[in-house]
C-alpha cells in the first residue's frame, strides 16, 4: 500500500476547502466513508477510483502517490477571530502542499535545501525585540539603512517564503520543514508591499525570538518586525528631535525609503519616545492612517523567487511538464509557457519520478553500455572531419 496517499489525498482535498462529502459528489466514484479510509491509510483506491479523485481534485494520479519526506510544524498562525476554521484549515494545508511540491522539485533537479540556522534568542521581556533585531541584522551583515527585498534576503539565508491568497482574517504563519528548515507564510497582498514586508518580519520574529510563557510573543514580535526594518539609528537620522505631529509627507518618504508601514512607523517613533502619545493617538482618532495607508501603495509586492527558479530549472530541462508545476500551485504557469519544452515520452517520465541518486546510477549504467558498444563495434563511432572530407 501507498503510505504517501492518505498525505496528499487529504491534503488536496483541504486546500480546496472541501469536506469528505463534497470530494465524494464531485468525483461520483466512492463514498464519504471509502474515503476516510484511504485518508487514514486503512484501505487503497482502484486505479481507476485513483484516476476520477484526481480528476476531481484537479490533480493527477503520480502526484497523489509521490513520495515526499516533508513534515511541517507550524510554531505560530496569526489572524482574528473572524477567520473560520474551515479557512484555518484549507490555508494550513495549502502551505504544506506548496511546501511538499518545492522539495520534490528540489528533488527532481538535485538540489539540497539550504540549511543555514537561525539563532534562538530567549526574551524574558518584549523589549528585548530590539537588541535581537540588531543582532540578527549584524549575524546577516546588513547595516542600518533599507532593505532592497525582504523576501529575497529571507530566501538568501535559507527561508523559505510562501504566499497564499486567503480571507483578509489571515496575516501570516511562522514554520519548520523537517525541524531544520525555516518558513514564513504571509497573505498576498494585490498592492501594499509594506504590508507584505511587516508580516514576514513579523513571522520572522517568531522564529528567532524565544520569549518565555510571562511575554506577550505577538508584542515581542510587533517590536521585532518594526525594529528590523526601521532600526533605532535610522529612525533617529529621519526624526532627530522628539515632535508632536508627523506629517504625512514625512510618512510618506519613510515607507518608500524603509519599506515599512505608516503604521509600523508611528509604533516605532511612539515606542522610541519621539512620537508623543497625543500625537501616535490622532492618526487613529481620525481615521486616517488606515485610510492614507490603502491610498498610498507606494511599496512594492515582493515574490518568492525559490519556486520560481525551481519551476524554470525543472521544466527547461524537461524534467516536469507545465501540468505539474500548475499542480504545485506555487508559480503562475503563464509565465513559464514559452519556455516549455515538448511532451515527455513514457520512457522519460518514468526517468523524472526517479530520485536524484537513481536518476544519476541509470546514467552510469546507460555510459557504461555505450562504451561497451563502442569499444566492440569501433566501426559505430562517426569518423573525424578533416578538411577536404566531402564524405
Amino acid at each position: 500500500m501507498n503510505n504517501h496517499l492518505p498525505i496528499h489525498l487529504k491534503a488536496a482535498r483541504l486546500r480546496l476547502g472541501w469536506s469528505l462529502d463534497q470530494l465524494a459528489a464531485k468525483a461520483n466514484c466512492v463514498s464519504k466513508a471509502m474515503l476516510s479510509k484511504y485518508e487514514q491509510g486503512a484501505s487503497m483506491p482502484s486505479r481507476d477510483v485513483l484516476l476520477k479523485l484526481g480528476q476531481a481534485l484537479g490533480v493527477s494520479p503520480a502526484t497523489l502517490l509521490t513520495e515526499t519526506t516533508v513534515k511541517v510544524d507550524f510554531v505560530a498562525f496569526r489572524k482574528t477571530n473572524s477567520l473560520s476554521i474551515k479557512e484555518g484549515h484549507r490555508i494550513q494545508s495549502e502551505v504544506e502542499w506548496r511546501l511538499r511540491h518545492r522539495w520534490d522539485l528540489m528533488r527532481i533537479v538535485g538540489e539540497t535545501p539550504v540549511l543555514r540556522p537561525l539563532p534562538r534568542l530567549g526574551a524574558d521581556v518584549a523589549s528585548l525585540a530590539e537588541a535581537h533585531a540588531s543582532s540578527l541584522r549584524l549575524e546577516w551583515s546588513l547595516s542600518t539603512g533599507p532593505l532592497s527585498n525582504l523576501t529575497n534576503l529571507l530566501e538568501d539565508h535559507g527561508v523559505e517564503v510562501v504566499v497564499v491568497e486567503a480571507d483578509s482574517a489571515f496575516s501570516g504563519i511562522s514554520a519548520w520543514v523537517n525541524e531544520t528548515h525555516p518558513v514564513v507564510v504571509v497573505q498576498k497582498r494585490d498592492k501594499d508591499g509594506a504590508r507584505q514586508r511587516m508580516d514576514l518580519a513579523h513571522e520572522l520574529a517568531h522564529l528567532v525570538g524565544h520569549p518565555s510563557a510571562e511575554t506577550d510573543e505577538e508584542e515581542y514580535a510587533k517590536l521585532f518586525a518594526g525594529a528590523f526594518l526601521f532600526p533605532e539609528s535610522a529612525v533617529r537620522r529621519e526624526f532627530p528631535v522628539r515632535r508632536n505631529r508627523i506629517t504625512l509627507a514625512e510618512l510618506k518618504a519613510v515607507k518608500s525609503k524603509y519599506g515599512i508601514s505608516y503604521a509600523g512607523i508611528l509604533y516605532r517613533l511612539k515606542e522610541l519616545k519621539i512620537l508623543s502619545d497625543e500625537g501616535y493617538r490622532w492618526w487613529y482618532s481620525t481615521g486616517a492612517i488606515s485610510k492614507k495607508e490603502l491610498a498610498d501603495p507606494i511599496v512594492p509586492v515582493e515574490t518568492p523567487s525559490h519556486p520560481i527558479r525551481l519551476a524554470s530549472r525543472a521544466l527547461t530541462e524537461g524534467l516536469i511538464g507545465l501540468k505539474e508545476i500548475a499542480e504545485g500551485g506555487d508559480v503562475n504557469v503563464d509565465d513559464l509557457k514559452e519556455q516549455a519544452p515538448k511532451p515527455r515520452s513514457s520512457l522519460q517520465q518514468k526517468f523524472v519520478q526517479m530520485s536524484h541518486a537513481q536518476r544519476k546510477q541509470v546514467i552510469r549504467e546507460e555510459a557504461e553500455r555505450l562504451t561497451a558498444h563502442y569499444n566492440n563495434h569501433p566501426e559505430d563511432i562517426l569518423p573525424d572531419i578533416v578538411d577536404g572530407d566531402i564524405n
